[in-house]
């Protein structure tokens, strides 16, 4: 079965928090670019079966955004406090507890992690060069690339998935 990770950098965040970082939302312009990148995902035919998601404000709001935007408000959200801070091990330690019958997964969160995870799953000799390109100039927000793989989710690791896109979305 081939399996489809779309890792999401949040969209445009607001300056600052009283509350802190975690609490963070999203700027007007990050909540219209996070439902483009939804509506954009649903063209493509990559309506998650899940999604992992940051606990932090703007991660939660980019996911209930996008899954606006792909006309699918219904679909499970998983989270935890290894998706905000617990480094590109512990995030690839969490896509590997999707369960199998998960055909496309988004994963949802933060800058350097999320570049690191897509650029570290990708077979450069098999992805698309142009999406290698676009990945290489960086991880801006509301960015994701898509990632697709014959590895079960229990066992996907570094240069098992071939990077097919890279999509910046501006509202």
């Amino acid at each position: 079965m081939t399996r489809t990770l779309v890792v999401i950098r949040h969209a445009k965040a607001e300056q600052g928090h009283p509350q802190g970082d975690v609490a963070r939302e999203l700027a007007p312009r990050g909540r219209a670019d996070a439902e483009e990148l939804g509506r954009w995902l649903a063209g493509e035919a990559l309506v998650p079966d899940l999604v992992l998601s940051s606990p932090a404000a703007r991660t939660r709001q980019t996911t209930a955004h996008a899954l606006t935007g792909a006309d699918a408000d219904d679909v499970e959200v998983w989270g935890g406090r290894g998706l905000y801070d617990g480094g590109a091990q512990r995030v690839l330690e969490a896509v590997r507890e999707v369960p199998e019958e998960s055909s496309v997964v988004w994963l949802v969160g933060h800058q350097p992690v999320m570049g690191i995870v897509a650029a570290g799953l990708a077979d450069e000799d098999a992805s698309d060069p142009d999406a290698l390109a676009a990945l290489d100039e960086g991880f801006p927000t509301a960015t994701c690339a898509v990632l697709t793989t014959e590895e079960a989710w229990a066992d996907l690791g570094p240069g098992d998935a071939r990077l097919v896109a890279v999509r910046t979305a501006r509202a």
